[in-house]
C-alpha cells in the first residue's frame, strides 16, 4: 500500500510538472491553433460550396459537359436523368451545340454512363452529329480530362458543366486547372431536394475540394 501511495503520488507530481510547464502551454495553443484552423478551412470551403452561382455562364458555348452519375444496368439514376434533362434543355434552347457525355462502365452495368446520356439526347431529338461521349472516366477529374480530349478532337473551344449545385464550384476548379474554357449550371432538376440528401452531399463536395485545393493549388 505505501508503494503504491507513492507511485501513485509520484505520478501526480509528473503530471503537474508537465501540466505546468512552458512546453505543454506551447503544445496546447499548437494544437488549438490547428483545429481552428481546420474548422476555419472547412467552414469557409462549404460557403464557397453552398453559394456557388446555379448559373455561371456568358452566352453560349460549343458545347455541354455533363458529368456522369450512376447508371442502373442500361438507363440512368434519377441523379443521372436529372443532368442529362437539363443538358438538353440548353442544347434546345440554343445555350450550347453539342452535348459531351462522360462516364465509364460501373459494376453490374451494361452500358457506360456516358452512352446511356448519349442515348438518352437521341430520345430527346437531339441530332447524332451533336453528340459525343466517352466511356473511361470514373471521377470527376476523369471526366473533365476526357471530355477536353473530346473537345480537342471536335473542335469544341467552350463548354458549359452540366451538373447538381455542390458539384459545380469543384468542378469548374479542375476544368480551370486543365485549361478548359468553361461555365457552369446546375440542373433545376436535382434529385438533391432536402437536406437529408444535400448535407451528405455538401460534406463530400468540402472534402474532395479541400483536398484538391491541397494537391493542386
Amino acid at each position: 500500500n505505501r508503494l503504491q501511495l507513492k507511485l501513485t503520488k509520484s505520478i501526480k507530481k509528473i503530471v503537474v510538472k508537465i501540466f505546468t510547464s512552458k512546453q505543454w502551454v506551447f503544445i496546447s495553443r499548437i494544437f488549438l491553433f490547428f483545429i481552428s484552423a481546420v474548422i476555419v478551412i472547412v467552414f469557409s470551403s462549404g460557403i464557397s460550396v453552398l453559394t456557388y452561382p446555379a448559373d455561371n455562364y456568358k452566352g453560349t458555348a460549343d458545347c455541354a459537359i455533363v458529368l456522369g452519375a450512376a447508371v442502373d444496368v442500361s438507363k440512368p439514376t434519377p441523379v443521372f436523368e436529372a443532368r442529362l434533362q437539363h443538358a438538353v434543355n440548353l442544347y434546345h434552347r440554343n445555350i450550347v451545340r453539342n452535348l459531351i457525355f462522360t462516364g465509364g462502365l460501373g459494376d453490374g452495368d451494361r452500358l457506360s454512363e456516358g452512352e446511356v446520356g448519349a442515348i438518352y439526347a437521341q430520345k430527346k431529338r437531339v441530332p447524332a452529329n451533336h453528340i459525343f461521349f466517352e466511356q473511361q472516366s470514373k471521377t470527376t477529374p476523369q471526366n473533365l480530362i476526357e471530355a477536353q480530349k473530346v473537345m480537342a478532337k471536335n473542335n469544341l473551344d467552350s463548354a458549359i458543366i452540366v451538373s447538381d449545385h455542390f458539384h459545380l464550384q469543384r468542378s469548374f476548379m479542375i476544368a480551370y486547372s486543365l485549361g478548359i474554357d468553361a461555365g457552369t449550371s446546375a440542373t433545376p432538376y436535382s434529385r438533391y431536394r432536402s437536406w437529408n440528401t444535400k448535407f451528405p452531399f455538401l460534406l463530400r463536395e468540402i472534402y474532395f475540394s479541400i483536398q484538391f485545393k491541397i494537391f493542386h493549388g
